[in-house]
């Protein structure tokens, strides 16, 4: 099983959402952290702390500003994207720019929403989330099923010795 493989079924397979929250203002992280209380939740206020985060947590969903104070939320994007391509990624900003949004976009982030946010917000990336998790699942199960009636396909025609 490839690297890859082996993060995208345990990013659907996790027994508990673990998000991660990168946001260099604290007042949007409390208020973050008391919308999702039955999730696990991670905060980064940095892109340098955002990578050590991210690589301890092996994060569900991971929210993330465009402006920090170390770089732009598109370098951890990039930086998530190369580590695991089907990472669930929603861009939380002021960032009223359309340019912003089309670069989110493009560089593979799964929603955009501009603080300040409401809990409804968050809960509606949540449930997207988990459709998008439900998906890959059966994605899997139905590979996994042809490979093992390609499988059984082929041992009639296989000499044992």
């Amino acid at each position: 099983m490839s690297k890859e493989e082996h993060i995208s079924i345990r990013s659907a397979y996790h027994p508990e959402l673990v998000i991660l929250i990168v946001e260099d203002h604290m007042l949007f992280t409390k208020d973050i952290k008391h919308a999702l209380p039955e999730h696990t939740v991670v905060f980064a206020r940095s892109v340098e702390e955002a990578r050590l985060r991210y690589e301890e947590c092996l994060p569900n969903i991971t929210f993330l500003d465009i402006d920090l104070p170390d770089g732009t939320g598109f370098e951890m994007l990039d930086y998530i994207r190369n580590k695991e391509p089907d990472a669930y990624v929603v861009m939380l900003t002021g960032s009223k720019i359309e340019a912003d949004v089309v670069t989110s976009r493009q560089k593979g982030a799964r929603g955009y929403t501009i603080k300040p946010f409401t809990k409804s917000k968050i809960e509606r990336h949540i449930s997207e989330y988990l459709e998008f998790r439900e998906k890959q699942i059966q994605t899997a199960l139905r590979e996994t099923e042809k490979r093992r009636n390609a499988t059984l396909l082929l041992l009639p025609h296989m000499i044992i010795s």
